[in-house]
């Protein structure tokens, strides 16, 4: 189960202080979603660089640029990135969107939250953290009423499809984009009674 808390109070405004590394939501198993700042870049970096590799390894494919400051830092003033701590240690780090037009096209009327850049530390995979991060993605749409999660995946994925329909996501389409078939899935935000 997740529950927010005092901090949640920045997540109304996904617009404010950009140097305002605010502590958004704790779930029960102890995981802590703080905005990325400057002084955190490095773990994030890390974490999506080590899974860039990873997915190489193993023949998927998968993103095909570094994540170094040049993507990182417009991303960090925009308040998109995020951190997710396990005991003070950074274990998976992701991307926010409030809109995506450029894969979701005229299917993009603001009512959803947009998941991208998703990863777990390689050493924490099958904790159960993913799914941690993805329920409490779900409680921020639900915290500023949107009715979807979306997100895209290769579609040579498997694996990673998969693993997002365990999670109640379902393929909705497809988009060719930068020479790669994506799929577009999306996840119901259910109001809580």
């Amino acid at each position: 189960m997740v529950r927010g808390i005092s901090a949640a109070n920045a997540l109304r405004d996904h617009r404010s202080s950009p140097s305002q590394a605010a502590l958004m939501y704790e779930a029960d198993m102890s995981i802590q979603i703080l905005l990325a700042n400057l002084e955190t870049r490095g773990h994030f970096a890390e974490i999506l660089n080590e899974a860039r590799a990873w997915q190489k390894s193993t023949g998927s494919e998968g993103w095909n640029y570094p994540f170094n400051d040049a993507w990182i830092l417009p991303r960090i003033e925009r308040r998109e990135l995020f951190l997710a701590y396990a005991d003070d240690e950074p274990v998976a780090a992701f991307r926010l969107l409030w809109e995506d037009r450029p894969y979701w096209g005229d299917r993009e009327i603001g009512d959803s939250l947009y998941l991208h850049t998703f990863a777990v530390r390689r050493s924490k995979a099958g904790l159960g953290i993913g799914e941690a991060v993805i329920e409490n993605v779900v409680a921020m749409g639900r915290e500023r009423g949107r009715a979807k999660v979306r997100l895209d995946c290769s579609l040579s994925s498997a694996r990673l499809i998969a693993y997002y329909e365990r999670n109640r996501f379902v393929s909705v389409g497809n988009i060719l984009t930068n020479g790669k078939m994506m799929n577009l899935m999306e996840r119901a935000i259910l109001r809580e009674p």
